[in-house]
């Protein structure tokens, strides 16, 4: 009898446990932590070690809390908090996303690296919107109407315990591959964040002129 309890109670608990690491595979394919070592590693590199170590770990909290925060209030944060949707939100996240990767390509100055900036730089555009873009958001929306709140804050710990170990190593990591190739591997991955910017302005604008294009026929025929 213990042991058919004790079996149900596993059978039961393996349900949640499947769904959290599904959606935590799915929701780190989306953060891209390691795509994005090298820039994590290109934004911190003028910085010394304890203060890059502070501004990863501001970084990935940041980001564990959009996700925690979208999570729990999902579409009413966007709709009534910050009075914007997911379209809108879409098109400004890849603006801003294919201006980092513009300044990365073709760097100017200390755009980022300023002391007075060091938290800044943690939030934008470490946190946002490296880590956590529009897409993370979206799916983080997304998975929480499908699993609900409590098991999508666990999903969004294991996904952030895993970026915070390769965030806070990222430049040891880099140091492997070696300074040129790092260098590299860097403004190769600048050029595709801004192609995966374009996709999000470009994702975001269709979104937003669909329903002009699908009321178009109504008009016509309306004249007719």
């Amino acid at each position: 009898m213990t042991a058919l309890i004790c079996e149900a109670a596993a059978t039961e608990l393996a349900g949640p446990v499947t769904l959290v690491i599904r959606d935590s595979l799915l929701l780190m394919a989306v953060v891209n932590p390691i795509g994005n070592l090298p820039v994590y590693a290109d934004l911190t590199r003028e910085l010394e070690k304890r203060e890059r170590g502070h501004v990863m770990n501001l970084a990935v909290f940041t980001s564990f809390l959009i996700v925690v925060v979208f999570s729990l209030a999902g579409n009413w944060s966007l709709t009534h908090l910050f009075n914007v949707t997911l379209t809108e939100l879409k098109i400004a996240g890849g603006i801003l996303l294919f201006i980092v990767a513009l300044r990365g390509v073709m760097p100017r100055g200390k755009p980022y690296h300023h002391s007075k900036d060091k938290l800044m730089l943690a939030v934008f555009p470490i946190s946002f919107p490296i880590m956590v873009g529009p897409g993370a958001i979206t799916v983080t929306i997304i998975t929480t109407q499908s699993i609900g709140h409590v098991l999508m804050i666990f999903t969004a710990v294991i996904t952030f315990a895993f970026v915070f170990a390769l965030a806070r190593n990222a430049h040891l990591l880099m140091r492997l591959v070696g300074p040129y190739a790092g260098t590299i591997i860097a403004r190769l991955l600048y050029i595709f964040l801004a192609a995966k910017a374009v996709a999000m302005i470009l994702d975001g604008t269709s979104e937003f002129l669909a329903p002009f294009f699908s009321n178009a026929p109504d008009a016509m025929n309306a004249v007719q």
